[in-house]
């Protein structure tokens, strides 16, 4: 039977360009098979919720608007939807009572501008690996065959309990016949229906309100659109997508695990094959939005994620942690560094165990070793922070020196405040910057000094008191305890 798939990806739709499309996106559902007491669509794939990159192709495609059915959980939805898409043309309809796949479209529509006529793209927010080709082929094949009703049909090797397609010789769909009532020629069918729409938005508000609930299941199912059409005398377009695994639904969290191991493979075979080198490809979680230059070595343990960039000849030793970072050219983060929503220059080295909070900028030649925490801090050129360090909302000059043990004090309870250090400046250790501070270029602040006030250029700072002894302290100390406790350093002995 001759089915016609040929059409290329169009953004434009370029067989009827003036036909606006809208999107139906069903996303009501809580999920039970997850055994979550969060909704199905907000459970990450690839690092982003389910109903984000469910909507990512359609917004490729510059459909509006687009609806979005929810329920349970309709707030958090929303939210997640305007964190990911803000100022997108997104209206939001409410199914409060799940009763299947047509009740939900039927929602959808009551929510859609009563003004619009033209075609309505009717997709699900558990399918996230669905791509924006896919839909433009749709909709050329729908618009091309002047179709009132089309779907998305596979062919299975073993489709199973799946509905199949019935075809006429002309190759419309004259019916989809369920598994358990398919007879004869019908059950060796092997053209399954995905699930996925598109429809003039006048035949779909006539045809909604003509489903019946009259099933086992008591609940209204958008296959019935098919035998309305049909009724009508209205032609029905099946066009058959080349990859089952863009309608791959997420039911569980096994299947969702599934789902995330093949985008990491994906995404760790196309950078391996763009010259980034993966120490063990089976640790490394990387997100498909995340950028890596060739030369860089990525070790084990390492999760990149959200958008972040890591220029060529980067290291990054292992058990490792990124958000939102961009890592400059020949830089080196060492093990077990944690970074978030941070800048890191060219030849940098971090780590190990170096904490870089949000806000953090490395212009370039830094070093922040061990232990040391960063926030809001704006290191300059060639600066250094070696070991066990506090730098919170702090500027730094370039080829400035911070000594280990010290701690710029920025909260007083109530309200953050802004510490500065100069160019060339040396911070001993052990010292405390009380905020807000400024030192000057080329300064010195002397180990164990609690800065309270401005420290101009080219001065020493020192807070120490005078050193004293008492000879023979220390025998009178013991004696004074003895027989009440053991004497420092001999519970071992």
């Amino acid at each position: 039977m001759p089915v016609a798939n040929s059409m290329p990806y169009s953004k434009n739709f370029a067989e009827h360009p003036l036909t606006p499309t809208a999107a139906l996106v069903l996303a009501a559902g809580l999920g039970t098979r997850m055994r979550s007491a969060r909704a199905k669509v907000l459970h990450e794939v690839g690092g982003r919720p389910m109903i984000v990159r469910a909507l990512a192709p359609l917004f490729e495609l510059g459909i509006a608007p687009v609806v979005i059915v929810v329920g349970h959980q309709a707030d958090l939805v929303q939210e997640a939807v305007a964190r990911a898409y803000p100022g997108r043309e997104v209206i939001f309809a409410s199914q409060p009572v799940q009763r299947g796949t047509g009740d939900a479209a039927r929602c959808g529509m009551a929510a859609m501008p009563a003004q619009f006529g033209g075609d309505v793209l009717i997709t699900y927010g558990d399918v996230p690996a669905l791509r924006a080709a896919t839909l433009a082929q749709l909709l050329s094949h729908h618009r091309a065959g002047k179709m009132a009703l089309s779907l998305i049909t596979l062919e299975l090797e073993e489709p199973a309990s799946y509905g199949r397609i019935i075809r006429e010789p002309s190759g419309a769909v004259a019916a989809i016949v369920e598994a358990c009532d398919a007879v004869g020629e019908q059950r060796a069918l092997r053209e399954i229906n995905a699930g996925v729409y598109v429809a003039g938005a006048n035949f779909l508000r006539q045809g909604l309100s003509a489903i019946s609930s009259a099933n086992a299941q008591g609940e209204f199912y958008l296959t019935d659109l098919v035998a309305i059409a049909r009724a009508r005398g209205l032609a029905v377009g099946g066009f058959r997508a080349a990859d089952p695994q863009e309608f791959v639904g997420i039911n569980s969290l096994e299947e969702l695990a599934q789902v995330n191991a093949e985008i990491r493979k994906t995404v760790n075979r196309r950078l391996m094959a763009a010259g980034v080198t993966l120490v063990d490809p089976d640790t490394a979680y990387i997100d498909p939005e995340v950028e890596i230059g060739a030369d860089t070595i990525i070790g084990p343990n390492v999760q990149i994620l959200g958008a972040s960039r890591i220029a060529a000849g980067v290291r990054i030793d292992g058990t490792a942690w990124l958000r939102e970072v961009s890592v400059g050219a020949g830089s080196h983060l060492k093990l077990g560094v944690r970074a978030e929503r941070c800048r890191i220059g060219e030849q940098c080295e971090v780590g190990p165990f170096a904490h870089l909070r949000e806000g953090t900028e490395l212009s370039g030649g830094n070093r922040i070793g061990n232990f040391v925490e960063t926030k809001q801090a704006r290191i300059g050129q060639g600066s250094k922070a070696s070991h066990l360090s506090y730098l919170g909302d702090v500027t730094v000059g370039e080829q400035t020196n911070i000594g280990c043990g010290v701690i710029t004090v920025n909260y007083d309870g109530y309200d953050k405040h802004q510490s500065r250090i100069g160019d060339h400046c040396m911070v001993g250790c052990d010292s405390q910057l009380i905020a807000p501070v400024s030192i000057g270029d080329e300064a010195y602040v002397a180990s164990g000094t609690t800065v309270v006030r401005d420290v101009p250029a080219g001065a020493l700072a020192l807070s120490h008191h005078p050193q004293r002894e008492r000879e023979g302290w220390t025998r009178t100390w013991h004696q004074r305890h003895r027989g009440t406790r053991q004497r420092p350093g001999k519970a071992n002995e």
